[in-house]
Order: structure tokens, then C-alpha cells, then sequence
């Protein structure tokens, strides 16, 4: 009877320390999330309507479509990309996956342009022009049939960038202007190049430039790299050197940035000036991150409001400094285990489960709704940033707010003022991230608007004043 005792005493003492455990883990965890908050800054967002700033660039309109198919992936999509209004569209795998190059029966390169063409042609139904991966290597001229190794013969590779310069640019081809061509893509991992030594990316580079340059009749186009997996600062500078002491042509900087962190992107062009800042007649030469995200791997995050609110924090960190964002990337690839969502990095899912826009897509339509002149912003926090501008000719008056927090458990009420604005009467548009948006009609006599909105985890918000009548404009009464 004693043991029996002992062992209910026992019993009821074990479950008491479960229970006493897991509430010190709730504390613990409740502790933790007071602890990530207080050690951040809350936003409070004033913006000045009297200082007007610089016309926005949408260094979001060009984006990056993946070999993940050996067919026309953007064909099905142009509809749905269209309306998105991109400058650029990237592809890569132009030479393993469009059966492009071949030797005829003296042994001679022929070119078959066809099935790059169709692809081309869905590119520019979308209104874009095409961003040339220089990639991969042809097999028939590839040492040993590597299609990520050097050329048996780099003269042949350089006829192939030549024919291929000549086909897109030329007067006499296709005639576009203004094409990109980037010197392979992420060479530090497919195909394991170097900055130096025998399997050399700078090598590479010469014989890529001195075919496109010996392209005859054609159009303006640009030419660069390296299109490097991230910014490595010896490649930079071994290529800066490199090309400057060859006397190559350069028209581009060209890199891959996946980084949770926005801040990331914005240190990136302050390292790039600095990396240049010995080689003046480079450091001002546009800079395209030709790849983006959050992540390098699949992630269920591209599936949902992560990602977007990853991308307009990211944009508000690139406006000063990028030429182009290539968000990559356009569509999915086809999932193995037949899945709708499966953390590819697609703005849209695969053409067999409908197209379907991700919220990261509607990211992109939200900021494609900002136009005009910036405006002066402050009062940003550690989560909620913004962007703000003005529109002469429509009078709107557009602020984008996003609270991003890579932990995800950060939800804010954030105020906005915007001072000196013309009294009035104003349209006011709210427009959430995947909802209907609410209009209200307000009159303003003191020169300032003021709103709070609460921001959710990974959410964003587009609060739009359209000016209805502008009583600084209005006849006086006789």
C-alpha cells in the first residue's frame, strides 16, 4: 500500500513539472516575441508634399524565367504578364535547350534559330524585349560535351555569340534594339568557373566580346556580366581589372542576389561603388540584379505573403543605384509530385494548374500603381517601410506601406501623416494585398491627411488620394 503511495505521489509529481514545463516554455516563447519587438523601432510615416523628389524608376518591370522546361514557358503566360507592363525578360539555357547550334556534314557550325524564335515572340507579346543569357555551352563545339565546360575551340564560341548578336540585333534579322546579352549564368556554380587559373570566366568573357562586337549591321545593344550566384567582391574587381586593362567592352554589371534581409540588396550597390571606385569610367555603369529572391532554394514562402511583402520591402531598398530587378521567376516549373503550390519561385503557378497569380504577383500590380515623382518619407521602422509619390498628370497621390518581418510574428497599427497638401476634396483608395479595396471621399482645410492602418504580418497596403477638387484652383466667389 506504501509503495502504491509512493507511486501515485510520484506520478502526480511528474505531471506537475509537464505541466510547469510547458508553461515555462509558453512564458519563454511569450518572452521571446516581447523581446523581438522591443528591441525594434515602430514606424510612424510622415510624408512632405512640398518635397518632391526624383521621378520613381520601376526597377521591379523585368523579371527572370528559369530553364525549367525545354519549351516556350512564357507562350502560355503572356496574357496574364502583359498586364504586369515588363521591360525585360530573361531566359537562360539558350543553346542546350533550343537545339540552336549543330555542324552540317563538312563539319561546319549551323544555326537553327526557330524554336528561340517562338520564344522570343512570346517575350515580346508581353510588351518586354529579351534578356540573353549567354548559356550554356553548345554541345557540339563543349570539350568533352559539358555544356557548363569550355569550348574545344574558343573561336567557335565566340562565332556562336557572333551569329547570335547578329540574329536578334542586325538590320537585316530580327532588328531589335536595345537587347541585353549577359556572359553566361551564375558561372561560380554551373560549371564551377573561376576568376582565375585555366577554367577562367574572364576568358570566357574576351572571346564572348569579340564576337558580339564583330557583329555586323546591327542595332544598339548591351553587353556584360558576370552573373555571379551573389556579389563577390574578387570577382568584381579581378573583372573590373581585367576588362579595363583588355580594353573590352562593358555595358553592364550584372549579379544574383537570394537574401531574406532587404537591407542586403541596398548594401550591394554601396559595395559595387566602392569595389569600382578606382575605375571611373566604370563606376557608373548600370547595375542589374538579372536574378532575386528570398530564397535559393523552394521555399513554401514564394507561395504565400511572405514573399510579397519580401518583394516591395526589397524594391523600397533598390530604387537609387539598380537599373533592373529581374524578379525570377515568371511561371513554375512542373511539379514532381503533381502539386499546385509547392514553394517554387514562380509569380505564377504552372500553366496545368491554371496560371493561378500569387500574392507575390499581386506585390507587383500594387507597386505598378506608383507613378510620378517621389516624395520625401520618414518615420520608417524595423518592419514597415514605404514608398510614396506623386502624379501630376492623374493628381494622385500614392503611399505603399509594407511591414515585413522575417520572423513573421510581427503585427503593427502605424500612423501616417501627409503634410502641406492642397486643401481640397479627395478620392481616398485603400487597397489591401489580395482584397477589395475601399474608397471614401474626405475634404482637407489645414493642409494634412492623416490615417492609421494596421498592418498585419507580411502585409501590404496602398493608400491612394486622387484629387476630386482642388480648392487652391477654384474661381473666388464674386
Amino acid at each position: 500500500m506504501k509503495d502504491r503511495k509512493n507511486f501515485t505521489r510520484k506520478v502526480v509529481l511528474f505531471l506537475c513539472l509537464l505541466v510547469g514545463l510547458f508553461f515555462l516554455i509558453l512564458a519563454f516563447r511569450k518572452a521571446q516575441q516581447l523581446l523581438i519587438k522591443a528591441t525594434g523601432t515602430t514606424a510612424d510615416i510622415v510624408i512632405d508634399f512640398n518635397l518632391q523628389q526624383e521621378p520613381l524608376k520601376p526597377v521591379w518591370k523585368s523579371f527572370s524565367q528559369g530553364g525549367e522546361e525545354s519549351v516556350d514557358m512564357i507562350a502560355p503566360t503572356v496574357p496574364v504578364i502583359k498586364s504586369l507592363q515588363p521591360r525585360y525578360i530573361r531566359i537562360d539555357h539558350i543553346y542546350d535547350h533550343f537545339n540552336l547550334v549543330s555542324r552540317n556534314s563538312q563539319g561546319q557550325l549551323i544555326y537553327n534559330f526557330s524554336q528561340l524564335d517562338q520564344m522570343v515572340s512570346s517575350i515580346r507579346q508581353t510588351g518586354a524585349l529579351p534578356f540573353f543569357s549567354l548559356s550554356y555551352m553548345p554541345q557540339v563545339i563543349a570539350e568533352n560535351g559539358d555544356i557548363v565546360g569550355k569550348p574545344k575551340n574558343w573561336n567557335e564560341w565566340s562565332q556562336v555569340v557572333k551569329r547570335t548578336v547578329e540574329h536578334y540585333s542586325s538590320k537585316s534579322e530580327m532588328n531589335l534594339t536595345n537587347i541585353y546579352y549577359e556572359v553566361w549564368n551564375e558561372p561560380d556554380l554551373f560549371g564551377n568557373w573561376k576568376n582565375y587559373g585555366d577554367k577562367n570566366y574572364l576568358t570566357l568573357y574576351l572571346y564572348s566580346v569579340q564576337g558580339a562586337v564583330a557583329a555586323q549591321n546591327t542595332n544598339s545593344f548591351k553587353i556584360g556580366g558576370p552573373a555571379t550566384t551573389q556579389l563577390y567582391n574578387s570577382w568584381i574587381k579581378s573583372f573590373a581589372e581585367y576588362v579595363t586593362k583588355n580594353n573590352l567592352r562593358l555595358d553592364f554589371f550584372s549579379w544574383h542576389r537570394y537574401d531574406v534581409d532587404p537591407a542586403k540588396f541596398y548594401h550591394d550597390v554601396a559595395d559595387v561603388t566602392s569595389l569600382l571606385f578606382h575605375y571611373p569610367e566604370l563606376v557608373s555603369l548600370p547595375r542589374v540584379v538579372s536574378e532575386w529572391g528570398f530564397d535559393p532554394a523552394i521555399n513554401n514562402g514564394y507561395d504565400g505573403n511572405f514573399a510579397a511583402a519580401h518583394t516591395v520591402a526589397t524594391i523600397r531598398q533598390t530604387l537609387s543605384g539598380y537599373d533592373q530587378m529581374m524578379a525570377f521567376e515568371v511561371v513554375d516549373g512542373p511539379s514532381p509530385e503533381n502539386k499546385t503550390y509547392w514553394g517554387r519561385w514562380g509569380i505564377l503557378t504552372h500553366p496545368k494548374f491554371g496560371l493561378s497569380k500569387k500574392p507575390r504577383y499581386q506585390a507587383f500590380e500594387l507597386l505598378n500603381q506608383l507613378q510620378g515623382s517621389r516624395l520625401y518619407l520618414k518615420g520608417e521602422g524595423t518592419w514597415v517601410s514605404g514608398i510614396a509619390v506623386f502624379d501630376k498628370t492623374n493628381e494622385t497621390l500614392s503611399t505603399i506601406l509594407v511591414n515585413f518581418d522575417p520572423q513573421s510574428v510581427h503585427v503593427e497599427q502605424t500612423p501616417l501623416e501627409i503634410r502641406n497638401l492642397p486643401n481640397g476634396i479627395y478620392r481616398v483608395k485603400k487597397t489591401r494585398l489580395g482584397q477589395t479595396p475601399t474608397e471614401q471621399t474626405v475634404e482637407i482645410s489645414n493642409h494634412i491627411y492623416q490615417t492609421e492602418s494596421i498592418l498585419p504580418i507580411n502585409s501590404i497596403i496602398l493608400i491612394q488620394l486622387e484629387t476630386i477638387v482642388n480648392q487652391n484652383l477654384r474661381p473666388p466667389l464674386l
